[in-house]
């Protein structure tokens, strides 16, 4: 993780942090998805994209996870490489 500084240090810290913000976003009525996050994954589609994984990479990596590429919801590819 590119910046890990900025993470909870437990997972009991990023949940209760998770569900703060999530309570927050409902009630300044905002949609909220959660989505589950594969770290293998994640790192392969920063590679594929020459990101960093950070911040801005996982916001970006959910944000697709819960549109969808098609607008169904689905989770995120690495774009196909070139033969």
């Amino acid at each position: 993780m590119a910046d890990p500084h900025g993470l909870a240090s437990t997972y009991e810290g990023w949940l209760a942090a998770a569900l703060n913000n999530e309570a927050v976003a409902r009630q300044a009525g905002l949609d909220v998805v959660r989505v589950v996050v594969d770290p293998l994954a994640f790192a392969e589609w920063c590679a594929m994209r020459g990101r960093p994984a950070d911040a801005g990479a996982r916001v970006a990596y959910v944000r697709e996870a819960a549109e969808g590429e098609d607008g169904t919801g689905g989770p995120p590819t690495p774009p196909a490489s070139d033969p």
